[in-house]
């Protein structure tokens, strides 16, 4: 599914039709409007509600937080589960969010791994004599194996092995002693999540329960949510902020929100979503990510930016079949739109809809 057709090559064919102008060095300006023809035409493809498969992202799991409505997030989560210690100490569970492998979120210093988490979040609730778990590390020297814990599933239930005994902690950070492999000279963190788009779906499932296959619920992925002080299992989430630098560019962090803070019993959050635009900056450039079998849909994208740039009067009619192209490509007939539909196993009319003897 590898994109090997260029801008140059759909800008060429679009040049073609009788009413098409010049589309390179108008105005003396190389490759315009061309150039920004076709990024038009890609960050109108990939935006909202246009939900391409071969454009979805599985975003890293994040564990919730006790009472904690909204999450900053770059793509690695830690969390605790609810035990006891050896003297019967109840441990709560607990969930924390860890920063950017790029602000050596995670250091090893005589023997002491120390693991910060994003500033600005709540204090995180894991506990010294805990058990912490940690998932979507990344290291600089390349050993986040020995960083990332496993979750198990049998017939019978599922676990989480490759934990760490908390031996201390601060509001923002807490500490453990390294295993073999996790040494003095690593730094890492948080991988960051810089090519987020727009959040199409998501699922739950609670962190507690070791059913085979785990309590998992479905969430909407929505656009708004406003603060809530009602305390109950999360339904809804949505995409707050991409946060970014001085100079425009994504840090990595986002901020979720869910449509209700959580009680003790914690969830383990499943956000799925389609990943923004690139950029294009010469016409040597492929449709990347689109894939070579769906260029119909960029090139009938283009010829209508084209013709809309012309001013003609085809523009609308291009447009209609754009809108054709984009419900092919996704899939957009009755059974994909929604999962929540029921579907008889066979026709209405092929005669198993009868009774016996009919």
């Amino acid at each position: 599914m590898a994109s090997t057709i260029t801008l140059q090559q759909v800008v060429n064919l679009a040049a073609t039709h009788g009413e098409l102008m010049p589309l390179t060095g108008v105005g003396g300006y190389q490759n315009e409007p061309a150039l920004s023809l076709c990024n038009d035409t890609m960050q109108e493809l990939l935006a909202h509600p246009h939900d391409f498969k071969f454009n979805r992202w599985e975003m890293p799991m994040f564990v919730t937080g006790t009472y904690q409505q909204d999450y900053l997030f770059a793509g690695a989560t830690a969390f605790q589960l609810a035990s006891s210690t050896s003297n019967q100490t109840p441990i709560p569970s607990a969930g924390a969010q860890i920063d950017l492998a790029s602000s050596s979120a995670i250091t090893v210093t005589a023997g002491v791994v120390t693991v910060n988490i994003i500033q600005g979040q709540l204090q995180h609730g894991i506990t010294v004599g805990g058990t912490v778990f940690m998932t979507g590390v990344v290291m600089t020297t390349g050993t986040a194996a020995n960083y990332n814990s496993v979750q198990n599933q049998t017939g019978s239930s599922w676990n989480w092995t490759g934990g760490w005994v908390v031996t201390a902690i601060t509001p923002t950070s807490f500490s453990f002693a390294a295993i073999t492999g996790q040494n003095n000279a690593d730094v890492g963190g948080a991988p960051g999540i810089t090519n987020f788009g727009w959040l199409a779906s998501a699922t739950i499932t609670e962190l507690n329960n070791n059913s085979p296959v785990g309590n998992i619920r479905p969430m909407e992925a929505v656009r708004n949510l406003a603060p809530s002080q009602r305390i109950n299992q999360p339904t809804k989430l949505c995409h707050l902020k991409t946060y970014q630098n001085a100079a425009g560019q994504d840090t990595g962090i986002i901020k979720l929100r869910l449509e209700n803070p959580c009680g003790p019993n914690l969830w383990m959050v499943n956000p799925v979503y389609q990943a923004k635009a690139p950029i294009f900056l010469s016409l040597a450039s492929t449709w990347a990510p689109f894939p070579d079998e769906y260029s119909y849909v960029y090139r009938q994208g283009l010829l209508t930016r084209m013709y809309r740039y012309l001013n003609s009067p085809q523009q609308n009619a291009e447009y209609q079949k754009l809108e054709a192209a984009i419900q092919k490509a996704t899939g957009a007939d009755d059974r994909e739109m929604s999962d929540v539909h029921v579907y008889p196993e066979s026709s209405l009319v092929d005669g198993t809809w009868y009774g016996n003897g009919m």
